[in-house]
């Protein structure tokens, strides 16, 4: 078989699901490719609220993203190569292309982006920062600025005198995770005049929270009570 010509004989990708999305970094060496391949996963660490769920074919599904080392096969070498798991256990990793090989894997996060009511939904997303920062933070030293927040279905509702801030969440997991996340820090940064009200989605005060929604939204009862994004 001809083989074509590869200059970058290893290169870092990024996947989903088995999936490639793209490729991040390519190099001549293993010791170069390994090196950048550290530098990713330690930088990964500062990812505060990763992609849990994405929306796949009008179905949720949870994320399985991974960076990935490939190699260009020499034609002596194997088609499946075993690569080291997390657990410790080797299991069989191919290509589609027969030209590369799988040498190293390694589980990857990427920042989960949110729906904030005001912004753009698609190209005006906020990151989990950008939230507690405008949100949470802003004034929460200040006594007359006294905030509550709660989920409602799979939206996170932080209500400052009256005044109410929406992120709408993939589904209602992301919407759990994101309040547990908006605590904890809240709790870390010791913040006083915040109370957590919990999931609302059921309690006797539903309908107020409701009201609150369509008011500032104008949406129907149909929308409002949506559990998630999924079309």
């Amino acid at each position: 078989m001809a083989r074509r010509n590869k200059k970058k004989i290893y290169s870092i990708i990024l996947i989903n699901h088995g999936k490639q999305l793209h490729t991040i970094y390519s190099d001549t060496t293993e010791e170069k490719i390994y090196k950048q391949f550290e530098k990713l996963l330690k930088e990964n660490k500062k990812v505060m609220f990763p992609i849990r769920f994405n929306n796949h074919e009008h179905v949720m599904i949870e994320s399985e993203y991974e960076l990935v080392i490939i190699k260009c096969r020499d034609e002596n070498e194997s088609l499946i190569n075993k690569v080291r798991t997390d657990s410790g256990e080797f299991i069989d990793y191919t290509t589609t292309d027969d030209d590369w090989i799988v040498i190293d894997r390694a589980p990857y996060n990427i920042e989960e982006t949110f729906w904030v009511y005001g912004y753009h939904p698609r190209i005006q997303r906020k990151d989990f920062k950008w939230i507690f920062d405008n949100f949470i933070s802003a004034d929460a030293k200040n006594k007359y600025m006294f905030k509550t927040v709660q989920i409602y279905k799979n939206k996170l509702l932080v209500d400052c005198n009256g005044k109410l801030e929406m992120v709408i969440c993939k589904n209602k997991q992301d919407g759990i995770r994101l309040y547990n996340k908006v605590e904890e820090e809240s709790k870390r940064n010791k913040f006083k005049y915040i109370i957590f009200m919990g999931d609302v989605s059921k309690s006797k005060y539903r309908s107020d929270w409701i009201k609150k929604i369509k008011e500032l939204t104008h949406w129907s009862d149909e929308k409002v009570k949506r559990g998630s994004t999924r079309p």
